[in-house]
C-alpha cells in the first residue's frame, strides 16, 4: 500500500520536467512486440502530459494541430513509468477525432475525400500510412470540456454545376426566342436523330437543307442568326442531355472518381488513391479513354431548372399550417408527409463537429442559440434518396443501379411523376459496389446536399430569385441483416432474437443515433482491420452520407414497406409456410386444394390498372414482382378459406398429408387454423399499415397485428427471419414520415422496369449506364420545352411534339415516354379526369338504360344545374328542356386519378366496370358501372357522370371466418 502512494506521489513531476511515457521503448528492450498502434498511442499520451505540466516560464498558447508530432526538446529521463491497461489506451485512442483536413485535393473537388473516409491499412513500405494530424487531446481524468472541430471542409457557398469541362448550360431555352418555324426546323433534325434512327450526318444534312429553304423564301431572321449544326441545336432548344450528364472517370477497384478535364491531366493512369492500382483510363493514338465511368446529374442544377418550370414553385412552396404539439394527439389524422414529426425537426444552416473524444454533434454556425428549421424558409425541400439495383441485360449477369431523389413537398400525386424525380447517378455494373465503392460513388451527390442545407440562390419562374434549402433522408452505413450481433439497424436486438418468441415482444432497445455517429467516425480513419473489428463489435462502418449535418444513420434510414413486407414476409408466408410445407394439397383431383387454390385465382377479376397474378400460380409460386404479393396478399383470406373449407365452410381443424416421394420434410407445425389465424392477423396489419391516412392509434394496432403474427408463427415453430423483426418498427417511422402509402417505394421500382426498356447498345464500362441516363434526362428536358414554349407558339408545333411522345409511348409500353404522355393527357384535360381523344356522337339513352334509368338521370341534371330550370322534354311547363337524344355523348371509357374505369354498355369490353362509390360517411358501397356519360345543357361546361346500381346480397352468403 505504501509503495502504491509512493509511486502516485512521484507521479506529479518536479518542476521543469515533462514527464512521458515510455512504454514502447521498455517493450522494445524486452523484446516483446509492440502492439498495433501503440506507438502512435504512445505518441498521444506523450503530448497530453507535454500540454499538462508545461513549465510555468513557457508561454502559455493553445497547443497547435502540430504540436502533436513535432519532437519534444531533451528532457531529463523520467524516473517512473506508469503503467496503463492497453485496452483502455487503445479504446482512447479510437474515440479521438481529426481535423477533417483532406490530404488529396487533385481530384473532382475539395473534401470528397474526407467523405470517403476509406483506409488501405497497409503498413508496407511502399505505401506508409501516415497518422491524421490530431486535435489536441485533454486529459480525459480532468473535469476540461471536449474540443470539437468541423468533421470535414467547409465547401464553397455556390460552386456552380460541375461539367464535362465544356461551358455549363444555361437554365433558360434560347429557341424560345426565335420564331416558331425555326424552332420545328430544329426539332425535326434534333427529334429525328434522337427517335428517327437518323445518323448525326444525314440529321445535319436534314437541318442544313430545310434552313436554305427558308432562306430561299426570305423567312430565315437574321437575329437571332440561327445555328446550323446538330450540337449547337441541341443546345439552341435545351434538349442536350449530354450538356448535364458529368461522365465521371472511375477507378475500377475503388470507384474514386474524376472529372473528364482532370482525367486529362493526370500523371499518370494509375489511381491516385493510396494503395490503389486500378488503371483509370487507357491511351491510344493520344486519346485519353475512361477504363469505367458513372454518368451524374448534378442535383442542384435539376432543381434550377425545375424552378423555372411555370408552376413548380408554387406546388413545393405551398406549406400546411404547422400546429405545435399535435403529432402527441395519437387520434391526430396524417395524410401526408407534412404532418408527421420530421417535417419539423429538420434544420438547416448547421454544421457537424467532432469532438477530441468522438462525440459527434451538430451546432448552428451562425452563432445563433438554435438552429433554424427547414419548414420555416419559404422554398425547404424536403428529399428522399432512394437506390436500388436491377439487372440490365437478360444473357449476361450485368446489375445497375440508378439513385432517384424525389420531393417530398410537392403533392402526392405528382410527386413520383418521372418528370419530377432526379436521378442524380446511374452506377455501373455488372455487379454491386462495396462499402468504399459506393461511399466514393455518392460523393457529388453528399457535396451537393451539404451545399443544400445551407442554402443555394436559384431563379424562380415569374419572380425574384430565392434560397432553396434542402435536407434528406434515407441512405446509411449500417451492418447488413446478416450479422451476427447487429443485424437491424433501429436496435439491439441480435441474430438469435430474431428467431425466438421473445423476440416479438416489444421490449427491444433503440439504437442512438449518435452513438452510431462516434463509431462510424471511429471506423472513417481506422485500418482496415480496425473495421472490421468496428463493424463486428458496433454493428457500423462508415458511410459518407454521415458528414452531412443532422444526418442521422438510424432514424433517417426509412424501413422501406414494399421490399420488407410484400417481398419480405408475405413471399415468406407463401413459399416457407404454404408451399413448401405442401399445405395445397393435390390430393382429390379437381376438388383437390391445390386445384381450387389454381381455380380461383384464375377466376379473379382484376382492375386493369393493377398488375395481375400468372395462371399457372399453383406450378409455378415464384412471383418476381412486389406488386403480384401484394395483390396475392389482398385476396389471400378468400383463396385460402376456398381451398381448406370443409362441407360446414369452416376451416378444417386437420392438415393435409406430406406427398410421399417428397424430399423435405416440414418441422412446423402444418395445420390449418393456426395458419389461416396467422394470415389474417398479417392481412390485417399490412391493410392498416398501408392506409393512405392513418393516426398513431390505427399505427399502433397495425403494428401490433404484425406483433402477433410473427409470434403465431413461433409458436407454430416457423422459422423467422430478419424481415420479421424490422417490420416491428413501423411505428417509429409511421410518427416520423406520416403514412406509408407516402413514402413506399413502388414508384422507384416502376422507374426502374421503365430503365428496363430503354435500348442500349450492350457495352460495358459504364456506357450502357449513360445511355439510361441520357434517356432520362431527355425526357425532363422534353417536358421543360413543352412548359416553355411562347403563346405565339404554332398548333403544328405543339401537336409534332405531342406525335412523338405518344408514338414512342405506344413503341415502348411501360417505358419513360408511356408515363410522359400519360401526363400530357391528363394536363390537357385540366382536371384529374381524362377523356377518350374520340367522344360517340349523342345517343339516345333510352336505349342503352333500362326502363326508368333516364329519369334517374334527368333528377340528377336538374339537382346539377338548378339555375337552368331543366324540364322533362315531353313537359309543357317553361325551363330548358333535357333532350335524351340531344343532350348525352356515351363514354367508352373516362381516367380519374390515373385509374381506368369503364362500363358494362361497352362493346368491346366489360373490364373495369365494377367499383366502390363513398356513400358520405366514409363508407364505400359496391356498384356495377353501367353507363358513362357526359352531359351538356346550354352553355355549361360538359359534365361527366355514371349510371351505377349497387350489387345485391342475400341471406346464402356463408358467414366468413373473418367476419366480425
Amino acid at each position: 500500500m505504501g509503495s502504491r502512494n509512493r509511486a502516485r506521489e512521484a507521479s506529479t513531476p518536479p518542476p521543469g520536467t515533462v514527464p512521458y511515457f515510455r512504454k514502447y521503448e521498455a517493450t522494445r528492450n524486452l523484446g516483446l512486440l509492440a502492439p498495433r498502434g501503440f506507438i502512435l498511442q504512445t505518441r498521444q499520451n506523450k503530448a497530453r502530459h507535454e500540454r499538462k505540466y508545461q513549465h510555468s516560464n513557457q508561454p502559455q498558447h493553445p497547443p497547435r494541430v502540430s504540436d502533436i508530432h513535432e519532437e519534444p526538446a531533451q528532457q531529463p529521463a523520467p524516473e517512473i513509468i506508469q503503467a496503463v491497461s492497453p485496452v483502455n489506451e487503445w479504446t482512447m485512442h479510437m474515440d479521438l477525432g481529426h481535423d477533417g483536413s483532406s490530404s488529396d485535393n487533385d481530384d473532382f473537388n475539395e473534401g470528397d475525400e474526407e467523405l470517403v473516409g476509406t483506409h488501405d491499412g497497409n503498413d508496407s513500405p511502399q505505401h506508409p500510412r501516415t497518422p491524421t494530424p490530431l486535435e489536441p487531446i485533454h486529459n480525459l481524468l480532468d473535469d476540461d470540456p471536449e474540443v470539437f472541430h468541423l468533421a470535414v471542409p467547409p465547401l464553397d457557398p455556390d460552386p456552380g454545376l460541375e461539367t464535362n469541362g465544356d461551358e455549363p448550360p444555361t437554365v433558360g431555352i434560347p429557341a424560345m426566342k426565335e420564331k416558331s418555324y425555326i424552332r420545328m426546323a430544329y426539332l425535326q433534325a434534333v427529334m429525328g436523330n434522337i427517335f428517327g434512327k437518323l445518323t448525326w450526318e444525314h440529321a445535319t444534312q436534314q437541318l442544313t437543307n430545310t434552313l436554305d429553304i427558308l432562306a430561299v423564301a426570305g423567312r430565315l431572321p437574321v437575329h437571332p442568326h440561327p445555328v446550323w449544326t446538330l450540337q449547337s441545336t441541341r443546345r439552341r432548344l435545351g434538349i442536350d442531355p449530354d450538356a448535364y450528364i458529368i461522365q465521371y472517370a472511375i477507378c475500377p477497384l475503388c470507384w474514386k472518381h474524376h472529372t473528364p478535364s482532370k482525367m486529362n491531366t493526370l500523371e499518370s493512369d494509375v489511381c491516385t488513391a493510396c494503395g490503389c492500382k486500378g488503371i483509370i483510363f487507357t491511351t491510344k493514338n493520344g486519346k485519353r479513354t475512361p477504363s469505367l465511368i458513372n454518368p451524374q446529374v448534378s442535383i442542384i442544377g435539376s432543381l434550377r431548372r425545375m424552378f423555372m418550370r411555370p408552376g413548380f414553385a408554387k406546388m413545393v412552396a405551398k406549406k400546411p399550417e404547422h400546429q405545435p404539439g399535435r403529432n402527441d394527439n395519437d387520434d391526430y389524422i396524417m395524410q401526408d408527409l407534412p404532418d408527421a414529426e420530421m417535417w419539423y425537426k429538420s434544420t438547416i444552416g448547421t454544421v457537424r463537429e467532432v469532438g477530441d473524444q468522438g462525440t459527434v454533434r451538430d451546432i448552428p454556425d451562425n452563432g445563433a442559440a438554435l438552429p433554424q428549421k427547414l419548414f420555416s424558409r419559404l422554398y425547404g425541400l424536403q428529399l428522399s434518396l432512394n437506390t436500388d439495383w436491377f439487372g440490365i441485360i437478360s444473357g449476361r449477369p450485368h446489375s445497375t443501379g440508378p439513385v432517384y431523389v424525389s420531393i417530398n413537398n410537392l403533392p402526392r400525386d405528382h410527386r413520383f411523376l418521372q418528370v419530377n424525380v432526379m436521378c442524380p447517378s446511374i452506377m455501373p455494373g455488372p455487379k454491386e459496389p462495396n462499402t468504399e465503392q459506393l461511399n466514393n460513388a455518392v460523393a457529388p451527390t453528399v457535396r451537393e446536399f451539404r451545399q443544400l442545407k445551407n442554402g443555394i440562390e436559384m431563379e424562380i419562374y415569374g419572380e425574384e430569385p430565392e434560397i432553396v434549402y434542402a435536407d434528406s433522408h434515407k441512405f446509411n452505413g449500417a451492418a447488413g441483416h446478416g450479422h451476427n450481433i447487429h443485424p437491424c439497424p433501429y436496435c439491439h436486438a441480435t441474430i438469435v432474437d430474431v428467431d425466438k418468441l421473445s423476440g416479438y415482444d416489444g421490449s427491444f432497445i433503440k439504437k442512438d443515433d449518435y452513438q452510431m455517429l462516434k463509431n462510424a467516425y471511429r471506423s472513417r480513419k481506422a485500418g482496415r482491420e480496425r473495421q472490421e473489428v468496428i463493424l463486428r463489435d458496433r454493428g457500423v462502418r462508415w458511410a459518407a452520407f454521415n458528414a452531412i449535418p443532422g444526418w442521422l444513420p438510424s432514424s433517417k434510414t426509412v424501413l422501406d414497406f414494399m421490399h420488407n413486407v410484400f417481398l419480405g414476409l408475405n413471399c415468406h408466408f407463401f413459399t416457407d409456410v404454404i408451399f413448401k410445407s405442401y399445405m395445397l394439397s393435390g390430393a382429390g383431383g379437381i376438388n383437390s386444394p391445390k386445384q381450387r387454390f389454381e381455380n380461383i385465382i384464375n377466376a379473379v377479376r382484376w382492375p386493369s390498372h393493377v398488375t395481375r397474378l400468372p395462371k399457372n400460380l399453383g406450378e409455378n409460386q415464384s412471383l418476381k414482382k412486389a406488386d403480384e404479393w401484394r395483390r396475392l396478399l389482398t385476396v389471400a383470406p378468400v383463396i385460402l378459406w376456398w381451398c381448406w373449407k370443409d362441407k360446414n365452410d369452416m376451416i378444417s381443424a386437420g392438415k393435409p398429408p406430406i406427398p410421399p416421394n417428397s424430399k423435405y420434410i416440414p418441422q412446423n407445425k402444418r395445420k390449418y387454423r393456426p395458419i389461416y389465424a396467422a394470415l389474417l392477423q398479417l392481412c390485417a396489419g399490412v391493410r392498416i399499415l398501408t392506409s393512405r391516412t392513418i393516426s398513431m392509434t390505427q399505427a399502433k394496432s397495425g403494428q401490433e397485428f404484425l406483433m402477433q403474427y410473427c409470434r403465431s408463427l413461433k409458436k407454430i415453430n416457423v422459422h423467422t427471419t430478419i424481415n420479421h423483426h424490422l417490420s416491428m418498427h413501423y411505428l417509429k417511422f409511421i410518427k416520423l414520415f406520416g403514412p406509408i402509402y407516402g413514402w413506399w417505394l413502388f414508384a422507384f421500382e416502376r422507374f426502374n422496369r421503365m430503365l428496363e426498356k430503354v435500348n442500349h447498345n450492350g457495352h460495358d464500362g459504364g456506357r450502357m449506364e449513360l445511355t439510361l441516363m441520357q434517356q432520362w434526362v431527355m425526357t425532363h428536358l422534353l417536358y421543360e420545352y413543352l412548359l416553355a414554349l411562347p403563346g405565339d407558339a404554332h398548333e403544328l408545333e405543339r401537336a409534332y411534339i405531342d406525335r412523338i411522345i405518344q408514338q414512342e409511348g405506344r413503341e415502348n409500353r411501360g417505358g419513360i415516354m408511356t408515363e410522359l404522355a400519360i401526363y400530357r393527357a391528363k394536363a390537357s384535360a385540366g382536371n384529374d379526369i381524362s377523356l377518350p381523344r374520340c367522344v360517340s356522337k349523342p345517343l339516345d339513352i333510352s336505349k342503352i338504360l333500362p326502363n326508368g334509368a333516364s329519369y334517374g338521370l334527368l333528377r340528377y341534371v336538374q339537382a346539377l344545374w338548378p339555375d337552368l330550370n331543366v324540364i322533362d322534354d315531353n313537359s309543357l311547363e317553361e325551363g330548358t328542356p333535357f333532350y335524351r337524344s340531344k343532350t348525352t355523348r356515351p363514354l367508352a371509357y373516362v381516367r380519374k386519378n390515373g385509374i381506368h374505369y369503364s362500363s358494362t354498355s361497352n362493346r368491346r369490353t366489360n373490364a373495369d366496370s365494377v367499383a366502390f362509390i363513398c356513400d358520405g360517411t366514409n363508407g364505400q358501397i359496391p356498384v356495377e358501372i353501367m353507363a358513362l356519360l357526359s352531359v351538356q345543357l346550354a352553355d355549361k361546361t360538359p359534365h361527366v357522370c355514371a349510371i351505377v346500381r349497387a350489387m345485391y346480397t342475400d341471406d346464402n352468403i356463408p358467414s366468413f371466418p373473418w367476419d366480425l
